[in-house]
């Protein structure tokens, strides 16, 4: 039978039938805290499965720590993480359909059925079994292939809609405190430049990345991911009141100090943003000078600048574009926060949408022509809010997925599916018109721009465009 001894926090030795065939070197995690829960459940599965896990426990961790090649184990024996505890799990003693109530099930309820439950367990169960290689410092992947394993290990909830499911449960219920927190919630955006979304994508990340695994098969997950919500948001309304107020006498309240923590970050960003501005415009007016005969069929620069300067002052509107596509590139290689980004005017938005274009346009390729073309564009009329676009191309959708299998370290479809289709349903209803010469734009080629765009926000938040920002970074960092 498996079994653990821990003398010390971070030190757990592993025994096989009282005899010790490893010891680990616990990393510094929230996992690491609360390890007995992964022992527990790993000699639950032991004393079910009998000799046969043992032995093939023993004998995996073995081969996995003297093999130069330690991926390449891990997969061959991610089907026997999933054969034992799949055993384990379909004949535990657990009723599943106790988590679940049909009666309370409304019209916009988020449903977790019984199989969805038993599923999001199976894959907690699955995470424990690693989590003896990937929590420990001499045993765990790097990054890239921690990612590779971490979608083997839960494919299945990929598949399907369970993904989505715990992001709209984590979505809603952090939108709720925004109702009973609003001024609290606009200042935190007012004073470190995240919206309400950050936070969102952030719960999201912990839970599937920290907490999932420490589910426990008595217990419904879905409750426990919800306590999880709420005890993060309200750390994260907690911290930001105390690291913004300084009591310096307890007694005196004419001694309170409003004190931003963050100004000497908000004067650097406000400082390069205010440089990289003052960069797009010259060379703006210097492609007008350079082209005022040849694009713009004046011969006279000083009125072709006068007109762009006329028009620019009169834009009312953020270009979804530069939401989706600008802010994030200019984020990722400026270190910049794209929350930062979305606090400027339309006027300047579009101004380094037109530099952003020339910048890409040096290092990538044709593949993305269509999409860059629409940089140099902005709305003449309001952007909507929402939209019921549903992408046409969904075979290259699927393809493009099944391909790089990668979306922020995450396989899944749904949610690229969602923001791509939101993007294009934005741009398919405004009319555009030219930065620069002032033509307005016949016709958006929503096919070729929908064509772009999946294959551009995959390898972005996949990480295979790195490289290329590589080399704009150092083309950008030349101008100042």
């Amino acid at each position: 039978m498996i079994t653990f001894e821990q003398e010390k926090p971070k030190e757990v030795k592993i025994f096989k039938d009282g005899e010790e065939i490893l010891k680990l070197n616990l990393i510094s995690s929230s996992l690491t805290n609360k390890f007995n829960i992964i022992t527990d459940f790993i000699t639950n599965v032991s004393e079910y499965n009998r000799q046969e896990f043992d032995e093939w426990f023993h004998s995996f961790l073995l081969k996995y720590k003297n093999s130069s090649e330690r991926y390449k184990i891990l997969k061959e024996n991610i089907p026997y993480i999933h054969k034992y505890v799949d055993q384990y799990i379909d004949n535990c003693d657990v009723d599943f359909s106790k988590f679940v109530d049909e009666t309370k099930v409304k019209k916009n309820s988020i449903f977790f059925s019984v199989e969805e439950i038993k599923q999001i367990v199976k894959i907690s169960s699955y995470l424990k079994i690693y989590s003896i290689i990937s929590n420990t410092d001499d045993l765990k992947l790097n990054q890239r292939l921690h990612k590779k394993a971490y979608n083997e290990l839960c494919s299945d909830i990929f598949e399907g809609e369970i993904v989505n499911k715990i992001f709209q449960i984590i979505k809603t219920k952090t939108f709720r405190y925004k109702l009973t927190d609003r001024y609290m919630w606009d200042y935190i955006k007012m004073i470190q430049g995240k919206s309400i979304d950050y936070y969102v994508i952030e719960i999201f990340n912990f839970i599937m990345n920290q907490i999932l695994v420490l589910c426990q098969e008595t217990r419904n997950p879905i409750t426990y991911f919800i306590g999880v919500v709420d005890e993060s948001v309200k750390w994260f309304l907690r911290s930001v009141y105390k690291g913004t107020i300084i009591y310096n006498d307890s007694v005196s309240t004419e001694d309170i100090q409003g004190v931003n923590i963050n100004n000497l970050k908000t004067y650097s960003y406000n400082d390069t943003i205010g440089r990289l501005k003052g960069i797009a415009y010259e060379y703006i007016y210097e492609e007008i000078e350079k082209g005022s005969i040849y694009k713009f069929n004046v011969e006279n620069e000083n009125e072709t600048i006068t007109e762009f300067q006329r028009r620019i002052s009169e834009i009312e509107f953020i270009s979804p574009v530069c939401e989706c596509v600008v802010f994030p590139v200019l984020s990722k290689i400026t270190d910049i926060s794209f929350n930062h980004f979305k606090t400027l005017s339309p006027e300047h938005s579009a101004t380094l949408s037109v530099f952003t274009k020339y910048l890409l346009e040096k290092h990538f390729n044709d593949d993305y022509n269509i999409l860059l073309e629409l940089l140099e564009y902005y709305p003449l009329t309001k952007p909507s809010i929402a939209t019921t676009y549903k992408i046409k191309d969904i075979d290259h959708f699927i393809n493009t997925q099944n391909k790089i299998h990668d979306f922020y370290g995450f396989d899944t479809k749904v949610l690229p599916y969602n923001i791509i289709r939101h993007f294009i349903g934005k741009i398919s209803r405004i009319s555009f018109r030219n930065i620069v010469n002032g033509k307005e734009l016949t016709g958006v080629p929503l096919s070729k721009i929908e064509y772009n765009m999946i294959n551009f926000y995959f390898n972005y938040f996949s990480g295979n465009f790195d490289p290329k920002f590589e080399l704009v970074k150092k083309e950008l960092y030349s101008y100042f």
